[in-house]
């Protein structure tokens, strides 16, 4: 790490630790090749360090959110009341969303530089002048985000587009209409910026606030604020980057503090993870601008399937979003995957011919829009619930509905992906955007192929007599 870098991080942990943070002793912030700035067991540490330890912790007087906007400085619960007011113009903070208004008051102080409280952990955020440094898929130049055509992240990356535009154009305007002071400083390229370190560094209130501070938030937020109606930034705590298999729990039991317990072991020079949470490589690379590649003991490739459902039909807790999994969802390298299959029946409804690779919801869900009686359904919900193996031959006919439902489904978005042609990968986006499709492709190739094999004629029939 450079010397400018160092004295910056070493700004931050004292500024953090003076108001109530810390980082483990044994811990340093350090400059990966692959990862950037990360947390590592210091080399010189003379044993490793045991699963239950507590990596870094976060007061809640230096977190910085929408909740800030409203006092326009640090959360101080024990108080009962503020004699500031809020860091906007009341027009301004009533007609923009939460989570609107928290970027403008993270761009608010990266405007006042030295002179924000928040400047030890300002200074040490990729700083918007350096767009390759924090530039989520969403605030690409164009030519990069059409790399990305007909796949999942592509879809996602319009509509958080057209969001952007449109917060930032209704925002923009409320502060010239009110001559908030310097209200041309606050541009779209710095919107973009607060956009981009929110989404890839903030965390649920509802996970890292204790409900003391819950209760406090919400006593000085507006009537029907929800608390995960906006996201926060918790300094020193966000360095730890992500490993989909570390083991990590929140400890709030500290009046004020969140800390980062890891449940993993790690040696002299390891680096030190947090976990973001089961999200698949579309997730990863829309939310923080990275994708994992795959291995013999994990994967991370799925493609995102919607609700053939109306959502009006749906149940309150049904869901819209289904998975396609690069490998059987029985893998043990389908860690994310794993995650939705939720019991025996699941299990058995992915030991379907040609399904394996299928979400179970997905099963169900394309199973009910095909069926054509009630009766189906049912004997497809006995059938999950048993033992035997072999599939009555009444339900032959909804399996090989769903078979060919998928299987024109995955036939015509492949047909569609591979209309697409990227000539050259001219930058890092662009390799990164290529790297994302060819383990987009893998998946759709995957179950196309499982799903053909499974509607090869005969075949069908032989499962069903339990000749396979």
């Amino acid at each position: 790490m450079k010397e400018a870098d160092h004295s910056r991080f070493e700004n931050l942990r004292q500024w953090a630790e003076s108001h109530g943070a810390t980082l483990n002793p044994s811990l340093e912030i350090y400059e990966d090749d692959i990862t950037g700035y990360s947390l590592r067991v210091k080399p010189s540490a003379n044993e490793r360090l045991a699963p239950g330890f507590c990596a870094v912790s976060c007061h809640v007087a230096i977190t910085l959110s929408y909740v800030n906007s409203l006092i326009d400085g640090p959360i101080d619960n024990s108080a009962r009341h503020h004699e500031q007011g809020p860091a906007f113009p009341s027009q301004f903070m009533s007609s923009n969303p939460p989570h609107v208004i928290g970027r403008f008051f993270l761009v608010k102080e990266y405007l006042k530089g030295k002179d924000s409280y928040w400047w030890p952990y300002i200074s040490t955020l990729p700083q918007p002048d350096r767009l390759n440094t924090w530039a989520l898929p969403a605030v690409w130049p164009e030519d990069d985000i059409e790399c990305l055509e007909e796949t999942n992240a592509h879809v996602a990356v319009c509509e958080i587009q057209a969001n952007i535009k449109k917060e930032y154009k209704h925002a923009r305007k409320i502060l010239k209409e009110e001559d908030f002071p310097g209200w041309q400083e606050y541009t779209q390229l710095l919107y973009k910026w607060a956009f981009c370190i929110f989404t890839s560094r903030s965390f649920r209130p509802s996970l890292i606030l204790s409900q003391k501070t819950q209760d406090y938030v919400l006593s000085i937020t507006p009537p029907g604020t929800k608390i995960d109606d906006f996201s926060i930034l918790q300094p020193l705590l966000d360095t730890a980057n992500h490993d989909l298999t570390s083991k990590y729990q929140w400890n709030l039991e500290t009046s004020g503090t969140c800390q980062l317990i890891c449940n993993n072991s790690y040696q002299p020079g390891q680096q030190v993870y947090n976990n973001y949470g089961l999200k698949s490589n579309s997730e990863l690379l829309l939310g923080y601008g990275f994708i994992l590649p795959a291995t013999n003991n994990l994967h991370n490739d799925y493609v995102h399937v919607k609700s053939r459902r109306q959502p009006s039909t749906l149940q309150k807790n049904d869901t819209q979003d289904f998975l396609i999994s690069l490998r059987p969802f029985s893998d043990p390298s389908s860690v994310t995957g794993r995650s939705r299959v939720h019991s025996h029946q699941d299990a058995r409804l992915n030991s379907l011919p040609g399904l394996s690779r299928i979400e179970p919801g997905l099963i169900r869900d394309l199973a009910s829009a095909v069926a054509t009686s009630p009766d189906e359904l049912v004997l497809l919900q006995h059938w999950a619930q048993g033992t035997v193996e072999h599939i009555p031959s009444e339900l032959g006919e909804l399996l090989e509905r769903v078979q060919q439902t998928l299987g024109a489904k995955v036939q015509f978005d492949y047909q569609r992906f591979q209309s697409t042609e990227i000539e050259s990968a001219d930058n890092e986006n662009q390799e990164l955007a290529v790297r994302y499709r060819n383990q987009y492709e893998a998946v759709l190739e995957t179950a196309m192929d499982e799903l053909s094999r499974a509607l090869v004629p005969n075949h069908l029939e032989k499962v069903v007599k339990g000749e396979q």
